[in-house]
This record gives C-alpha cells, structure tokens and sequence, in this order.
C-alpha cells in the first residue's frame, strides 16, 4: 500500500514536470506573468510561429506578451530532481512490478481481458481463470508501443491544428486589412462625390443668382423707364383737364400747342420687359442638373485612372514635369536620342498606362492652355509626319484653338458652344461600349461624346497635344 501510495506521489509530481504542449518534461521553461502557466521556451515558440508581439496562452487563452516570459528556473531545477526519481523509481518497479493489493505478490503478469496487471495468485483465481495472461514484461512493450503510436498521432494533430490557427490567424488580419483598405477608399470615394455635389449645387445656385440679378436689373430699368412716361403723361393730363375747364376765348388760345405736346409724346406701347431666351436660360438650370446627375453616375460608374505622361513619346519641345503629370512647350527642340516611338512633327505625347478594357476617367487642368487638344489614341497612333487627329487617325479628341473650343470628328471640326471657358477637362472612356465623352469637370456639363467607335481589342492611350510655346497642361 505504501509503495502505491509512493508511486501516486511520483506521478503527480511527474505531471507538474510535463509541458501541456509536448507532453514531456520542462525543458528550458517559461512562465507567462499574466496567467502564471509554464511550457518549453521551445514549444512555445513552434505555437506561436512568426506572430507579433502579443500572442496567447496555449492553455487559457489570455493575452500574453511574449518579451515578457519569464524564465523558470526553480521549475527547471525540481524537473532535474523528478527525472532522477523517475529513473530510480522505474528501475525499483523494474525490480518488482509493483505489489497486489489482495495478495501481497508481486505483479509480474499482465490480464489482456481486463487490462490490469495482476499476480500468480490472480491468475489461478476464477476471476482470471479463463483469460489470456502474458507477462507484464511483454504487455509493457506491446501497449508501450500502442501508447507511443497513438501519441505521435495526437502530436501530428496538434500540430495541424496550431498551424490551422496560425493560418487563421494571418488570413484574418489579412483581411481585416484588406477590409480597413476598402473602407478607406470607401470614405474617400464618397468625400469626393459630397465635394463634387456641393461644387455642383455652388455652380447651379451661382447661376440662379445672375438669372435673378439680370431679372432684377431688366425689372428696375423698365420701371424707371415707365415711370418717367408716366410723369410725362400725368403733366399732360393735368394740363388738357385744366384746358377742358377753361371758357372759349382761353381754350382756343394757344390750342395748337397743346395739341402738339400730345401729339409728339412718346407712345407707351408694350414694353418688352423680358426677352424670351431668359426664359430658356432659367429652364437650362433643370439641364445642368441632369448633367451634374450624368457626371455623378459616370463617376459611380467609371473608375479613375492614375496616367503618367510617357516620356518615350514625347516630342521633343515638349518638356514633363519630375512626377510626369504636368507637361509645358518650350520655346526650342531639346536634344534628345532618337527614339522610335516618339512624335516627330506634332508636338504630342501619350500615357504610359493603357487600357484595354473597362470604364475609365481622368482629368487634366487646361487653365494654362492657349492651343491645345486632349482625349484618348490607339498605341498604333501614327508618330511621324503631318496626321490627322480624327477618329479615322485613331484619335478622339477635344481642343482649343484661335480661341475657340472643337471637337476633331470626321471630316471637319465641330465647333463647341460654350459661353465659359473650361478649367478642367474630365476625359471618360467606355472601352466596350465605343464611346470618349468629355466634360466640364467642375460644372459637369458635357463638351462632346463619340459614339460607335470600334477598339478592335487594341491598347488605347491618353492623347495631349500642345500647339503653342509655353501652354501647360497637367493631370489632376
């Protein structure tokens, strides 16, 4: 009884030396100051893998910080002291096998029916009579085996399954990540839709203004003009009233007179107060804002390319700014290698970023333009000699020039109706559907669409062209 009761002792001083991870002795162990729980520094760090800072128990879960492991050395010391136990105490139940309860012999047999070690008494008892007895020296090997198959198997698991929470521990702050990205963008999208309402509703409302200041102005001025009329007449008036109260010999005095001032007053007629295109531009708020709805929808739609300017291409007058969104003409040819795919005779350059595919849009500032064209070509775009920059040329495009605003369709320019000059150009292309629409970017009104245009399944390009010294374009 009391070497059982010994060997109790040794076995739970032999589980507070086993690590819950490798199920084995400490070995270099650790405590986490949170939770006061000791494992192998080695096993621990196979848990936690490359994880930051602050990992958790593998036994409780809390929050540990892994700078703060503490080693353990006492634990060390006494795992040394359990191990030498362990060896002396295995070696003495090597000697005897342990003692039966009952009988006071030693158990040297091994009961494969019930599973329990047992003596010679035991095995001629009726209780084991008729089950199969080996050795205990024999049943140890077999169900050591047994025991060390299943434990590798488990160790197999458990590693699986640190690995699986690795794995789901990095997909998940992956995309949290990715989430937190899209979130910004998401914050930033709809700021630039608010900024672009509020400039939209500022534009429609400025205009509003100058319809009712220019009613306001037209109203005053007729009014000032019918009241003097209205003097002039009551003076008449009061004059032929005080005529028609006069005797004979007075009346016809001086008669012709008075009959000429009426004659030669100036007819009220009907006043023309408000000419009838007012009107149309009172109603044209109504087309503003269903072009400001069109622009809002294409930017829902559309997305907004990042073009760079492609030095390459770039003829060689024209000079790029450092961060290749900006481009000025200068006054003389730079001297430049000669490159195949630049321009030669127009002083043009293309994007570096092609499309191929989708909606897009991008926007350039032409408030220092003087002659200029913008708008979209094929990569295959001629580069050499005098070409044409129609669709039939493989370009689309919008310009100024000689101060007027045209569209370069087929086979001659259509001229832009505007009565304000652009600051900004918003380019849009629809690859599939065939169409370059551009815009007013700040009022969004639409300057001109080409429609039906067939890509062919062929890069398409940014297209600037600057036809006078120092006009700069840049892309916002």
């Amino acid at each position: 009884m009391a070497a059982a009761a010994a060997g109790g002792h040794i076995q739970r001083l032999r589980d507070e030396a086993t690590c819950s991870i490798c199920l084995d002795y400490f070995k270099d162990p650790v405590t986490s100051p949170e939770c006061g729980h000791n494992f192998c520094r080695s096993c621990l760090i196979q848990c936690w893998g490359e994880s930051e800072a602050e990992a958790s128990c593998p036994q409780c879960r809390e929050r540990v910080q892994r700078r703060s492991l503490i080693p353990n050395r006492q634990l060390a010391n006494m795992v040394e002291l359990i191990e030498n136990l362990s060896v002396q105490g295995g070696k003495e139940e090597e000697r005897n096998g342990g003692v039966c309860e009952d009988h006071q012999e030693p158990l040297k047999l091994f009961c494969k029916e019930d599973e329990v070690p047992i003596c010679v008494v035991c095995d001629r008892s009726k209780e084991h009579k008729h089950h199969e007895v080996i050795p205990l020296k024999e049943a140890f090997e077999e169900y050591k085996g047994k025991i060390c198959s299943r434990l590798e198997i488990l160790r197999k698991e458990r590693k699986e399954i640190l690995a699986y929470q690795a794995d789901l521990d990095k997909e998940s702050k992956d995309l949290l990540k990715l989430t937190e990205t899209e979130r910004l963008k998401t914050v930033e999208k709809f700021k630039e839709l608010r900024q672009f309402l509020e400039e939209q509703e500022k534009h429609l409302l400025n205009h509003m203004e100058e319809v009712e200041k220019e009613i306001a102005g037209r109203r005053d001025e007729q009014l000032a003009r019918l009241s003097r009329k209205l003097s002039t007449l009551e003076k008449i008036i009061q004059e032929m009233e005080g005529k028609c109260q006069q005797p004979a010999s007075e009346l016809l005095q001086d008669v012709r007179s008075t009959l000429q001032r009426y004659e030669k007053r100036e007819s009220p007629g009907k006043p023309l107060v408000f000419p009838p295109e007012l009107r149309n531009r009172i109603l044209e708020s109504s087309d503003l804002v269903e072009d400001a709805m069109k622009q809002l929808k294409d930017a829902l739609l559309f997305r907004k390319a990042n073009v760079t300017l492609d030095p390459d291409t770039a003829h060689p007058r024209l000079i790029l700014s450092k961060n290749r969104k900006g481009v000025r003409r200068g006054g003389k040819h730079q001297v430049l290698p000669y490159n195949p795919e630049g321009f030669t005779d127009r002083p043009c350059v293309l994007g570096l970023e092609g499309f191929t595919a989708g909606r897009h849009f991008w926007e350039v500032s032409v408030e220092s333009g003087i002659e200029w064209a913008v708008g979209v070509a094929r990569k295959s775009v001629e580069k050499k000699g005098d070409f044409s920059f129609r669709p039939e040329g493989g370009i689309w495009s919008v310009g100024k020039s000689g101060g007027k605003y045209s569209a370069f369709t087929s086979p001659y320019s259509s001229p832009l109706s505007l009565s304000w000059q652009p600051r900004r150009i918003r380019v849009n292309l629809d690859y599939e559907g065939g169409r370059v629409s551009f815009y007013d970017a700040d009022s969004g009104a639409k300057l001109y669409t080409f429609s039906g245009a067939s890509f062919s399944g062929e890069t398409l390009l940014p297209f600037f062209c600057l036809w006078v010294n120092e006009t700069h374009l840049s892309i916002t």
